[in-house]
């Protein structure tokens, strides 16, 4: 088997070579283990910072912050064992110490993300399905029941155009929107995050120079996007360990109360819960990342559409929830 390479940052420049890390993740970090950079103006190189094996002091995020820096850089050479080393201090820290669930969740993401780009990629789904069984798992426990503020986890999320940044966001702001909602039993939580990490598993099919098109879609490249929710829901069904709340999930989560929604077009009570709650914060995160084709929108902004699209595009019910919570600090 070839070697799997990091995720990118994606777009050109010199800085494609790098991932940002959120300058929060340093707190958990007593010694650089690889090299760490920061960018000091906008698309420029990246600019050597600390030197693996260099210790780092105790107020040494905050101190960057204080400076207005929020992201650090690593090479994408180094990136998974970065990550990899990150998620183990933070699980044994968390074993001494309170670490917030927001924090653990960005760890997470990130330790997670060569494994769900390298599997996203692969013909069999297999290796996709083991991912989200795992990943639903890690969620479920670091969320169900801890009183996770979802603005928290948006400010340490990851909010770029990556398959892991999108599946993990929205299968952590579902489970948190679920469990406000009172949308499951207490055994259902990880089956509907592992739906929502699949959630855009038909994407595979769809060629990349359609996903990633800079510009705007004409309607044939339009149509075949569309299909994704269809090609996703028949991979699953020929799988037999699927049930049907999470298929409907995959199937209908692009589908509009108001019915001109798609594969099909169903309305209102047609589309399944659990696929009218998946709508909600499925756009929530894809307005607030960035795209090839515009910029991220704030989460005010992005909260301001859906509450526009109540109604028609969301079910009221479930983005009133989500206001509800998204304005807790």
């Amino acid at each position: 088997m070839s070697a799997v390479a990091s995720p990118q940052m994606k777009g050109a420049g010199p800085a494609a070579a790098y991932m940002p890390v959120q300058v929060e993740m340093l707190r958990h970090l007593r010694q650089a283990h690889v090299d760490l950079y920061i960018q000091y103006e906008g698309n420029g190189e990246p600019v050597l910072y600390y030197r693996a094996g260099c210790p780092l002091e105790a107020d040494q995020s905050d101190r960057l912050l204080a400076s207005g820096v929020r992201q650090i850089y690593v090479r994408s050479d180094d990136f998974q064992r970065f990550a990899s080393n990150l998620l183990e201090t933070v699980d044994a820290n968390s074993e001494t110490e309170a670490v917030p669930a927001a924090e653990r969740f960005a760890a997470l993401q990130l330790a997670m993300a060569v494994e769900i780009e390298h599997a996203a990629r692969l013909i069999d789904c297999g290796p996709y399905m083991a991912v989200a069984d795992r990943l639903g798992r890690e969620l479920t426990s670091m969320l169900v029941n801890n009183n996770v503020v979802p603005r928290d986890l948006f400010r340490l999320a990851r909010h770029d155009f990556n398959t892991f940044t999108h599946i993990t966001n929205v299968a952590s702001y579902g489970v948190l929107l679920a469990e406000r909602l009172g949308l499951c039993k207490e055994t259902e939580f990880e089956p509907l995050a592992k739906a929502a990490i699949l959630h855009d598993i038909g994407k595979r099919f769809i060629p990349a120079s359609i996903l990633q098109k800079p510009g705007k879609l004409d309607p044939e490249e339009r149509a075949i996007i569309e299909t994704h929710p269809q090609r996703g829901y028949e991979e699953l069904c020929s799988r037999g360990d699927m049930t049907n709340e999470q298929l409907m999930l995959v199937y209908q989560h692009h589908e509009r109360i108001d019915g001109k929604g798609y594969p099909v077009g169903f309305q209102g009570e047609e589309i399944h819960p659990w696929a009218r709650m998946l709508a909600v914060v499925d756009v929530f995160d894809a307005l607030t990342g960035v795209r090839p084709y515009r910029r991220s929108a704030t989460a005010a902004d992005a909260m301001d559409y859906i509450c526009k699209n109540a109604g028609t595009h969301f079910d009221p019910e479930m983005v009133e929830c989500w206001q509800s919570i998204m304005a807790k600090s």
